[in-house]
Formats: C-alpha cells, sequence, structure tokens
C-alpha cells in the first residue's frame, strides 16, 4: 500500500510546482519507519515520463512530421539539458545535500524561496513567443533554472514554467517546453540511478509505476489549467507551508 501511495505522490508532485524530491525528504523524516529506496524513485519516474508522452502524443506526433520544427526543439533541448547536466554530473551538489545533517532545513530554505518567486510569476502575465520561436539563450536560461531544481523543495517543472513566464513564453508553449525538457532529464535521472542500484528491477513496482502514470497525467491537466487561469498562487502557498513544516522537521529532530 505504502509503494502504490508512493506512486501517486511521485505522479502529482513531478508535475506540480510542488517539488517531488522536497515531499520525499519531509516525508522520510515524518515516516522514518517507511524506507523509500533510490531503486523504488528511480522506477517511478518512468510512470511521470510515459505520462508527459500520452499526454500530448497528438503534439508530439505533429512535432515528428514537421522536421525542421522538429530539429529546433530538438537543438533547444539540449541547450536546456546542458547546465543541469553539468551540475548534475560533474558537480556532487545533490549528493552533499542529500548526505548533510541540515538537509530538512535546505529543503526548508529551497520551499519558502521557491513559493515567493512562484507567487510573483503571475505577475510577468502571458508571453506571445510560441515554442519553435524560443532562442538559444531562453533555453539556456531555463536549463540555468532547471539546475535550481537538484535543491529538494525547488520544482524541476515549477521553476522552468516559472521562468519562462519571465521570458515572455506563451503560457501554454512554456508548460510544453519544460514538460518537453523534462523527458530526457526525468528519464536520465531514472536511468542513472537504476543503473548504480544494486537492487535490480523489483516486479512489485509495476502497479505504483501505473499510479504514477495516471496520478502524473491528472497532474499535468491540473497545471495547465491553473497556469493558463493565473492561479500559481495557490502552489506557493503550499510551499510555502511545506518550507515550514521542513524547518520545524528539522528543529524537532535536533
Amino acid at each position: 500500500m505504502i509503494d502504490i501511495f508512493l506512486g501517486i505522490l511521485q505522479g502529482i508532485t513531478e508535475f506540480l510546482p510542488i517539488s517531488s524530491s522536497g515531499h520525499l525528504v519531509v516525508f522520510s523524516s515524518l515516516f522514518k519507519e517507511n524506507n523509500f529506496s533510490t531503486n523504488e524513485i528511480a522506477f517511478l519516474h518512468l510512470g511521470t515520463v510515459l505520462s508527459i508522452l500520452f499526454f500530448y502524443y497528438k503534439d508530439l506526433i505533429k512535432l515528428i512530421k514537421n522536421k525542421s520544427s522538429l530539429l529546433k526543439i530538438i537543438k533547444l533541448l539540449i541547450v536546456g539539458m546542458i547546465p543541469a547536466a553539468f551540475v548534475g554530473l560533474v558537480l556532487p551538489i545533490s549528493q552533499l545535500i542529500d548526505e548533510s545533517k541540515y538537509i530538512l532545513l535546505i529543503t526548508g530554505f529551497a520551499y519558502i524561496s521557491f513559493a515567493v518567486i512562484m507567487y510573483y510569476s503571475e505577475k510577468s502575465g502571458d508571453g506571445e513567443t510560441i515554442i519553435e520561436n524560443i532562442s538559444i539563450k531562453e533555453a539556456f536560461t531555463i536549463g540555468v533554472a532547471q539546475g535550481f531544481a537538484l535543491l529538494p523543495g525547488v520544482s524541476r517543472s515549477g521553476i522552468t514554467l516559472i521562468t519562462a513566464m519571465f521570458l515572455k513564453i506563451k503560457k501554454t508553449d512554456a508548460i510544453f517546453f519544460s514538460l518537453l525538457l523534462g523527458i530526457p532529464t526525468i528519464f536520465g535521472a531514472w536511468l542513472i540511478t537504476l543503473l548504480q542500484s544494486s537492487e535490480g528491477i523489483n516486479s512489485n513496482l509495476v502497479i505504483p509505476t501505473l499510479f504514477a502514470f495516471v496520478a502524473g497525467t491528472i497532474a499535468i491537466k491540473i497545471l495547465i489549467n491553473f497556469t493558463v487561469n493565473s492561479k500559481l498562487k495557490i502552489f506557493s502557498y503550499y510551499c510555502f507551508a511545506m518550507g515550514i513544516i521542513s524547518c520545524g522537521a528539522f528543529l524537532i529532530n535536533l
């Protein structure tokens, strides 16, 4: 049952701007009897990747048929992946954070900072730039923002979406680009963690991964509705509360 809950949690938090890694840090602290292995978490990421492919399959088919647009977007995605890949593979930031005794405090401050940024993101309004017209510089800027998602408490989908909105990219296209950028990022994290794990593939995780897929698909729809209707502030309140809870958990564990 806990694996199914973890699958639903992963699917929801991966796409809603509330940080999946931040939730895992806080939940692991509050419910210490449940040990969430890296293998379990990595396998569940596969479900969230599939939810992106399923939700945008019509748009992806159109892209595949339009070779010029496809090549342009692939180039933008490669540029967008460079900063996070550099930070994740070259600099051991994630490992240092995971092993730090201050991880709850780091997560708390990250949540609160991200909440403030998200609260003011709606002031940027809706842009006019469509995904095919995103520049290399803009793609790289979004990629740099994605690097901050290595901090638990900073949502990958949220920080890339908000950055794209500040760059005046049309909201629906900002979401699409953010999620497309998530495919190689999430899949890469899944593959690396799986290859490094000594546990192998656990067949018991198939059902939880299915739940992650369903929850992820629903979460994408919610993200689009809330973004288009300028209601991201609601998530900022939630992230601020999570930041307070994380800091509180740190103080309790002192």
